[in-house]
């Protein structure tokens, strides 16, 4: 099993008023096309990480049953995940992910915040294309206390050997991943501490590709 690449360039920050794209795409969109998801470190300036921090831990979280794949909590009412969606769906962070991963007509972002413990949270594989338009996933890290166990692994259909892991372990971090019916994802339950909360969205097309449909 291999993790993915973290080279810890930093592409894009991303600010309360605006976002700075700091890397070109060329070498993301090798890396992308290669294992089908970027790492991307310290996405927040830190003085909006440490309020996004702040607003996770004082939110409240429901139980949630995803059918037929797990449990988690989901922030309820959506405080942070709305604050989440609005920060990411500004026009040159998705025309920046459109040359990266290939992806035409990034129009939007939905997504919540969530949270597993240790004792029995998790989410078997799945490939989140239950919902039309979804184009690309991403995950970024809320995390404020220490645990084990937990990581994000992805594989290609039909592949097992194919699998990548991800330990959402620094705060700030964010994983951006593709959508397709060629690969798969799911999350492993905490071995101990926690939670593990983290922004899980979906960067959204405005049209939905013929194959998704």
């Amino acid at each position: 099993m291999r993790t993915f690449t973290e080279t810890g360039e930093r592409p894009f920050v991303i600010g309360a008023a605006r976002t700075e794209i700091l890397a070109p795409p060329l070498a993301w969109s090798n890396r992308f096309a290669e294992e089908r998801a970027i790492v991307c470190p310290d996405v927040f300036e830190p003085a909006l990480l440490d309020r996004l921090l702040g607003v996770a831990r004082r939110s409240h979280y429901r139980e949630e049953d995803v059918s037929r794949l797990g449990t988690r909590q989901v922030e309820a009412p959506q405080t942070l995940g709305t604050m989440l969606t609005l920060l990411l769906r500004r026009a040159n962070l998705m025309a920046w992910l459109e040359q990266v991963t290939g992806t035409a007509g990034l129009a939007g972002v939905e997504g919540h915040v969530v949270q597993t413990r240790a004792g029995g949270d998790a989410l078997d594989w799945h490939d989140d294309r239950n919902k039309p338009g979804r184009a690309l996933g991403v995950t970024i890290s809320l995390i404020d206390s220490e645990f084990s166990g937990g990581a994000f692994e992805m594989r290609r259909v039909g592949a097992p050997e194919s699998v990548r892991t991800f330990q959402h372990a620094r705060p700030g971090t964010a994983l951006i991943f593709a959508i397709g019916r060629d690969v798969e994802h799911r999350l492993l339950p905490l071995a101990s501490g926690g939670p593990r909360r983290v922004f899980a969205g979906w960067f959204m097309r405005d049209a939905i590709p013929a194959e998704q449909a």
